[in-house]
């Protein structure tokens, strides 16, 4: 990027949309967020425990997008806690990995679970079958009649070989501007930076 695109970057407004990565341990939601925010990918990273949080700026469509991405952990008993933290999501990226058929009927479980405290209008929202490198094992048909099913905006993805990671974070993007246009950041009076913002969420015990 020149100087000048970095000077009009500055000058753009800027808006700030939340999203939440959900799905059961080890399907590679923190792999995932590691590639897009830093362009790493690591063979072993250890399990999340409860919710952590990264920043990225992304210029789409003449907006600067700043995005608070949180990652959850899989295992059952931060489940009730990543779930709590939903009704304060702009947007919701569902994994799977397409290697282990029981992540993906498991995201049927997550799905209905979140129509507990989710408006599906109101949030954008995508599935991800991580792990496209690897030996498939989830029957596509299955996937596609489930997206089909419940409108979803589907995508296979890899965070080792970087297929399709950028567009999942993009295609999210497009969505949530679109059902939510918001304020930019400086017209919204005192709003609180990032990571008051997340301080505050946390405060109301989604994690």
């Amino acid at each position: 990027m020149s100087k000048a695109d970095e000077n009009d970057d500055d000058n753009l407004d800027v808006y700030l949309y939340r999203i939440i990565l959900l799905g059961d341990s080890f399907v590679g939601k923190t792999s995932l967020i590691i590639r897009f925010c830093d362009d790493i990918y690591e063979e072993a990273w250890t399990a999340t425990i409860g919710v952590d949080t990264k920043t990225k700026f992304v210029k789409r469509k003449d907006k600067k997008i700043e995005l608070q991405i949180w990652d959850t952990a899989g295992q059952e008993r931060f489940r009730s806690l990543a779930k709590n933290c939903t009704n304060q999501m702009d947007g919701i990226i569902l994994v799977y990995d397409i290697n282990q058929n029981e992540t993906f009927q498991n995201i049927k479980l997550w799905y209905n679970n979140l129509r507990d405290t989710v408006d599906f209008k109101k949030v954008g929202f995508i599935l991800v079958g991580n792990k496209s490198d690897m030996p498939r094992q989830v029957n596509e048909k299955q996937v596609q009649e489930f997206c089909h099913n419940h409108n979803i905006t589907f995508l296979e993805a890899s965070a080792k070989t970087n297929q399709n990671v950028n567009e999942i974070f993009v295609q999210l993007i497009d969505i949530m501007v679109k059902i939510n246009p918001k304020k930019p950041k400086s017209k919204m009076g005192n709003l609180n930076t990032s990571n008051e913002s997340v301080k505050e969420i946390k405060k109301k015990k989604c994690c």
